[in-house]
């Protein structure tokens, strides 16, 4: 994953560990103690772990100490200093401040090389490896310089780098293609990218298929091996169905490339992966939901309603750019649903209970209040976000000649039926329904409990308004893009209540301060709130069935633009420094008597670089 994300990632990992193992984890010794805690404090900011942007817009950080600290720091040992010139010169450097395309200002892990790689090439190549039936998700792409004995003058050469335990001696001619009006390029397919890595997971999954519970856990446990082993994405896909036969298994887990959130071109995949084990408790009290969530939706959607298999799980391990707080994962097949298996990860969701965290939106009269009982409202939305969310919306459509997927002579009424992105369709379904006092009291919510059912409903509101200001600071404004589709989703769903609820929230800046505010008048929320999320909801539903293309991107565009006062706003929302989530996970060892430790470790940036340094020496 560092790999994916820059050149130097992995060698800011590496002279971390370095350092650690230089002064043996006694990082209060005298030579290093000030200087190494800065570099410390830089390598565990970047997303939580070792990262070399933010989670912000992917935006770049830059060590806020000079060249010359942070040698005198690496000269503890030679490792360390030799690892330290590798990565000095780019980790320092303003440009490129952020990924993206790769060109002066931005970079990618994906697309790598001495030259940059065209945003008009990708697309060229992208397209010939769908003719050819290679699957993007797991690739990256390598454009190879004339001192390449495969390049020459006369053309240009891409590598297709797949990753796979198994390296090709030689790479796969795919064919030449047309850059351009008479540039021409070459094509070959290179098996062995993250070789080290891939075959380390292959022999672990190996290991677990001799103790795998069922023989679905064991078929997709080997179609894992498989597809690791060759790289073909397709035995991956198979896994993933064979995988979401599962039920409800004692120890889950996720894992491979699954999704493109990071790549600038949106069809390359980071990898990621989780374990845990299935809480039954906290399962047995969302499974009130899923026992109920069809009678929710029924009315709305009268035909069968798929319900996702749905679990909480306590995470023992977790590799992402996000420690997310859940994760769906949706199998369709030539437009049928195979299957969706949704995991809350509880523990990550309890740590949201952190009332001493910085609330810069809303009035300081509310922070206390607000921040009390905001764990408890992130919790309940992303239930109904996951599970009925994901498990809801259809597209709308004749299928032959008077055959019709709904009930076209009562056309479904509900917004709850309505698609866009999913993700934004997942969260406007949770805001739409968080006043079902059905839904609530499946979580203890009434009007006798702490918060009340209407005063939850009040901090479900005062929550959109918040996450819509703070999705501002992942906005890139020399591009004018986004730098994450779920940031845009939540400032678009605040901005049209904004826009379209008769003062709902009012918003007030005062850009010498700093200081930016939401207010909400609770009598509006029910008046006025939420018959404008439905209107939304429904408008998107219709343009996306009926393939109304123009007019969806024209409305849904105008609402994610960044204009007029939240230009003022975006800027206040990037000034207001949070402190970043860092996150310390145990360990397991396998004694040589067959018994199994964990090994937990302090919530502290030194707990964090020891689990990784145990971790990968593998003591």
């Amino acid at each position: 994953m560092l790999r994916q994300t820059s050149s130097e990632a992995e060698g800011i990992f590496d002279l971390i560990l370095a350092l650690h193992e230089a002064c043996d984890g006694k990082w209060n010794i005298s030579s290093i103690e000030m200087l190494g805690r800065k570099i410390l404090m830089h390598g565990l900011s970047m997303r939580g772990c070792f990262y070399r942007v933010w989670g912000d817009g992917d935006r770049k950080v830059i060590p806020n100490v000079s060249h010359e600290v942070l040698r005198k720091m690496a000269s503890v040992s030679p490792d360390a200093s030799a690892k330290f010139e590798e990565i000095i010169t780019p980790m320092m450097e303003i440009q490129p401040a952020a990924l993206g395309y790769p060109d002066g200002a931005n970079q990618s892990g994906y697309y790598i090389g001495d030259e940059k790689i065209k945003k008009k090439d990708i697309e060229a190549i992208t397209k010939m490896m769908e003719a050819r039936g290679i699957s993007p998700e797991n690739t990256r792409l390598r454009k190879l310089t004339t001192s390449n004995r495969l390049a020459d003058e006369n053309s240009d050469v891409f590598e297709i780098l797949q990753a796979s335990a198994e390296r090709d001696a030689e790479p796969l001619f795919l064919g030449e293609l047309t850059m351009g009006e008479k540039r021409r390029a070459r094509i070959y397919l290179r098996r062995g990218d993250h070789s080290e890595e891939m075959s380390k997971i292959c022999a672990e999954l190996t290991l677990a298929c001799k103790v795998a519970a069922t023989d679905e856990q064991k078929t997709a446990l080997s179609q894992l091996v498989d597809s690791f082993l060759t790289g073909d994405y397709d035995i991956f896909r198979s896994a993933q169905k064979t995988w979401v036969t599962d039920k409800n298994p004692r120890v889950e887990y996720c894992m491979g490339f699954l999704f493109g959130y990071r790549d600038a071109h949106g069809v390359r995949a980071e990898w990621q992966a989780v374990a845990g084990i299935y809480h039954s408790g906290e399962t047995e009290k969302m499974r009130r939901l899923f026992d109920k969530s069809a009678e929710f939706i029924r009315p709305f959607e009268p035909s069968e309603l798929y319900v996702p298999d749905f679990a909480v799980i306590h995470v023992l391990a977790s590799v992402s750019s996000t420690v997310w707080d859940a994760t769906n994962i949706t199998i369709d097949d030539d437009g049928k649903r195979h299957g969706v298996k949704n995991m809350v990860y509880g523990n990550r969701m309890n740590l949201n209970s952190s009332p001493n965290r910085p609330c810069y939106y809303i009035h300081p009269s509310e922070v206390e209040t607000y921040m009390t009982y905001a764990h408890r409202v992130r919790f309940v939305t992303t239930a109904i976000y996951e599970l009925i969310g994901h498990g809801t919306g259809k597209l709308l459509s004749e299928t032959v000649t008077g055959k019709f997927k709904f009930g076209h002579a009562n056309p479904l009424i509900s917004p709850v039926t309505a698609a866009t992105v999913e993700e934004c369709r997942a969260f406007l379904i949770a805001d739409y329904l968080a006043d079902s006092k059905d839904i609530l009291a499946l979580f203890g919510y009434d009007q006798e409990s702490t918060p009340t059912a209407d005063e939850f409903n009040y901090y479900t509101y005062l929550q959109i308004g918040i996450e819509g200001l703070r999705a501002l600071r992942s906005f890139k404004v020399d591009e004018q893009t986004w730098g994450s589709d779920h940031d845009q989703a939540q400032f678009t769903i605040l901005k049209h209540l904004h826009q379209n609820t008769h003062n709902l929230f009012q918003i007030t800046h005062d850009a010498q301060n700093g200081t930016l505010h939401i207010r909400l008048d609770r009598s509006k929320i029910l008046s006025y709130g939420k018959p404008s999320l439905g209107r939304t909801l429904c408008k998107l539903h219709i343009w996306r069935s009926t393939a109304n293309i123009e007019t969806c991107r024209f409305f849904y565009g105008g609402l994610s633009a960044v204009d007029g006062e939240y230009k003022v706003r975006r800027k206040i929302v990037a000034g207001n420094i949070e402190p970043k989530w860092k996150f310390v996970q145990g360990s397991t060892f396998l004694g040589e008597d067959g018994g199994v430790e964990v090994r937990e470790y302090e919530g502290s940036n030194i707990g964090i670089v020891r689990s990784f340094w145990e971790r990968e020496r593998g003591v």
